[in-house]
């Protein structure tokens, strides 16, 4: 067996995995438009050929910004047979030759249900087999009520990231993650520590796109400092990055007046839909997003493999 990255000349080959043609168009047509955005690059797409046949392929997501990936976005392989060796092989030499420091992790997200993903628990014996670890799971939201008039706050007033800078908004995360009830945020708060980690968060959201104006810091009319709200777009559309109220001030409602100002914000730049997540164990904020009116369409599993 050979795990090697795809040529160009690949693609249409590489494409076609499947017996359905609909669907073999369909990843043909999503994986050109993620090579041409820069969410994809083709030293990313790896296939396990096997006496000349294509017996599984895998591919990275990451930022367009960023230089390695940073999810496992496709594993592919034949279901039927032999699935647990193919996809630890083709995890264990892709992971390989893309030359991750020990210090670099990467995810596999599982949505269900999804029309994308076949044998759930196959894929999940191939993961938890190679060594990935659970590492959230959350409920998957998305707010489409465009016809609902969205109020601003009258209790809050906004700064944004233009006005107030990158150290302001980098101690404000680290404040409103004290004491989170976010799985990831505390599993990267224990390997970095908190500066540290509000600092990569920071760092993460300004690579997706966003504009200065769209980050703001929540006060109230007395200045005191409550919370922030950091909306952004990828791939997938308009999502809410981050929200977050100080423990101080939770209680009182004013994630519901951030989660506002996110959504009007979105709404404002032309956002028809916008999707995001709760962690299952964060039941404020998934009773904030059901407040709002954003429905839930899914739940997700966050897989993590640390290199070293």
């Amino acid at each position: 067996m050979v795990i090697r990255p795809i040529r160009r000349e690949d693609l249409r080959t590489f494409a076609n995995f499947s017996d359905c043609f609909e669907q073999n168009k369909h990843f043909l047509g999503y994986l050109t438009e993620m090579l041409a955005l820069g969410y994809v690059r083709l030293e990313w797409c790896f296939v396990a050929e096997e006496a000349g046949k294509f017996i599984g392929r895998i591919v990275y997501w990451s930022l367009p910004l960023l230089e390695k990936p940073v999810i496992v976005d496709i594993l592919e392989v034949s279901w039927s047979e032999n699935y647990l060796e193919v996809g630890t092989n083709l995890l264990k030499y892709s992971l390989a030759q893309l030359h991750f420091q020990s210090t670099d992790s990467i995810e596999y997200e599982l949505d269900s249900p999804s029309s994308d993903f076949t044998s759930l628990q196959k894929r999940i014996e191939v993961f938890e087999h190679f060594g990935f670890l659970l590492k959230r799971e959350t409920i998957r939201f998305e707010w489409k009520d465009i016809q609902t008039q969205t109020l601003p706050s009258n209790r809050l007033n906004f700064r944004s990231l233009d006005k107030v800078g990158e150290d302001a908004f980098i101690n404000a995360i680290a404040q409103v993650s004290s004491q989170t009830l976010d799985s990831s945020i505390l599993h990267d708060q224990a390997r970095l520590g908190s500066q540290q980690e509000a600092t990569e968060r920071f760092n993460l959201l300004k690579a997706f796109k966003y504009q200065p104006t769209w980050w703001q810091l929540a006060y109230t009319h007395e200045e005191i400092l409550v919370g922030l709200i950091m909306p952004i777009e990828n791939d997938g559309g308009a999502t809410i990055g981050y929200i977050g109220v100080i423990p101080e001030h939770r209680g009182k409602g004013y994630v519901n007046d951030l989660l506002n100002q996110g959504t009007l914000t979105l709404k404002s730049n032309g956002a028809a839909r916008i999707r995001t997540d709760a962690d299952i164990n964060n039941a404020p904020m998934i009773r904030a997003f059901q407040h709002a009116r954003y429905k839930q369409f899914a739940s997700r599993r966050q897989y993590y493999y640390s290199m070293r």
